[in-house]
């Protein structure tokens, strides 16, 4: 199987205060990344990491919105008449291994809070195009849950050699009684020689 998704242990890797990048390349210093609260009840995320926020108010009303971890939300009355809300975020995608033996990999995270009956994600990743973006893959989710807050981490191959093209996840979140977010991708993205589809 391609995609594999595991339950991530969020408080312990957040108390190691290292980046994702400073994981990935190998150094062993302290990272300077710093890690902000998603609302006051939510788990903490990468400062400057894209957080979208969407909910249903108590009249039915949607709404959504997009601002930077550790930065001041806009100010949305449909946010502040909220009866139930979700805020979702995407780590950076990141490569691993080389060669045949290469994969992406990225983590998603939702919470939710209010008048909700369950949760979950989905997320896929995308690849360039001469006709824009396409899925590299298929979507793939996690089961719903009751709980506020959930954080998976997920890795697709690389079909190696199989031609270059720009790769980047996204996810959307559901919860039941307040419908699904906006489409939400990471904030960078990679140029790699890794085909058309994943292995």
């Amino acid at each position: 199987m391609s995609v594999t998704a595991v339950t991530c242990a969020v408080a312990a890797a957040f108390s190691l205060g290292t980046s994702s990048a400073s994981a990935q390349d190998g150094s062993s210093g302290e990272s300077a990344t710093l890690y902000v609260e998603i609302d006051r009840d939510a788990r903490p995320a990468v400062e400057g990491t894209s957080v979208t926020e969407w909910g249903k108010t108590a009249s039915g009303e949607s709404y959504s919105f997009t601002y930077r971890a550790g930065e001041a939300k806009p100010d949305n009355g449909k946010a502040a008449a909220a009866a139930a809300k979700c805020s979702i975020y995407i780590s950076d995608v990141s490569f691993r291994g080389s060669g045949a033996n290469a994969w992406f990999s990225w983590e998603t995270s939702q919470v939710c809070s209010g008048s909700y009956g369950s949760q979950r994600i989905e997320t896929q990743m995308w690849r360039s195009s001469w006709s824009g973006p396409r899925g590299y893959d298929v979507w793939h989710g996690t089961k719903s849950t009751t709980k506020s807050f959930i954080d998976y981490g997920w890795s697709v191959d690389c079909n190696d050699g199989g031609g270059t093209y720009t790769y980047y996840p996204v996810m959307k979140g559901f919860a039941t009684g307040v419908g699904s977010s906006p489409t939400t991708r990471a904030d960078n993205e990679l140029r790699k020689n890794c085909g058309t589809n994943a292995p």
